[in-house]
This record gives C-alpha cells, structure tokens and sequence, in this order.
C-alpha cells in the first residue's frame, strides 16, 4: 500500500470524489480520509498498536447507504488529583521560597549573573510548571461509524484541532444527504 489514499483505491464507473481530507492528524499515526458519491474510504498509517512497536497500514472502505449513525465527541480528562495536590504543593512552595528571597531571608551568593532578577526569574518558572501540572488536560476527538452489518465498524481517536474538526463535521453532515 502506499501513502496516498489516491493510488490505493480505483473508483468504479460513475462514481467521482466528493471530498478528499489528507493531512489529518490521529493519536500515533497518520489518517486520511476519502469521501466519493458511494463510499467512505479511511486510510491510516503508523503505530496502531499499543506495547508493540509494529507499522500498520489499514484501509477501511464503507458504502455510504450502510451507515446507520455517525457519531464524533472529544474526551477531555483532567490529571489524576494526586498530580494536581502534588502541584498545588510545590506551588505553594514556590511562592514561599519567593517571598523569603525577597525578605532576604534566603542567602544567594553575589558570584550568580544578574543575581537580583535571576532568583525570580526561577520561581517564576516553577510557579509556571506547577500551574501546567494543576491545569493541564488531554484532549482525544473519537469519531465513530456505525452501519448495519457491524455494530461499530469503525472508530478513530484523532487530535483535536480545527482541520479535524471541521473534516469530521463535514463528513457527517454529508455522508447523510448522499
């Protein structure tokens, strides 16, 4: 198989391309997806499998009148609440050793460069790591197919951003109308 979708496929007789999305980006692999007046063609390439470090190339071709429902969410999970107190500590932390080298209270040798803005320069950044540790999230767009023959005939987790979002929406609003 190669890499573009284009030459993997041969379209029948009548049948055109209704819309071609290729520079989608999924969790661990590429994936492009083909939309022609019949069909729905899902091309994916990289690292689907988890624990093994195996290429995988996988083409999924689904007839447009055998889709039932389409469905796409993104999953957003927040960090574990032990790694959010964890930062909340340091955090706190943080912000003492701040407030005692501005106090005086911590000796700082006068040998450090620029040694008046250098100490909160490196709160400042610790501060900035534990707020990320605190608030940061994971984001996964699931994009599901399901027809008749199979009850999930495919599923995909690709990034989220707007490329992806606005293909899936598309894709969705128009597998119905064909």
């Amino acid at each position: 198989m190669k890499n573009n979708i284009l030459k993997n496929i041969q379209l029948d007789r009548g049948e055109k391309i209704f819309k071609d999305f290729r520079k989608m980006n999924a969790k661990g692999y590429s994936c492009q997806i083909l939309m022609t007046t019949r069909r729905l063609v899902i091309f994916s390439s990289g690292h689907l499998t988890r624990g093994k470090n195996a290429r995988v190339k996988k083409m999924n071709e689904i007839s447009l009148k055998s889709i039932n429902r389409m469905e796409y969410y993104i999953e957003v999970i927040n960090n574990n609440i032990w790694i959010r107190l964890i930062g909340f500590l340091l955090m706190l932390g943080a912000l003492y050793a701040g407030y005692l080298l501005y106090m005086g209270r911590i000796p700082v040798p006068a040998s450090i460069p620029f040694q008046p803005y250098i100490k909160y320069i490196s709160v400042g950044f610790v501060v900035a790591i534990t707020l990320i540790l605190m608030f940061s999230k994971k984001k996964t767009l699931h994009f599901d197919i399901y027809t008749e023959g199979n009850p999930k005939a495919i599923t995909n987790k690709l990034d989220v951003n707007k490329y992806n979002e606005v293909a899936i929406k598309y894709i969705a609003s128009k597998a119905q109308t064909i």
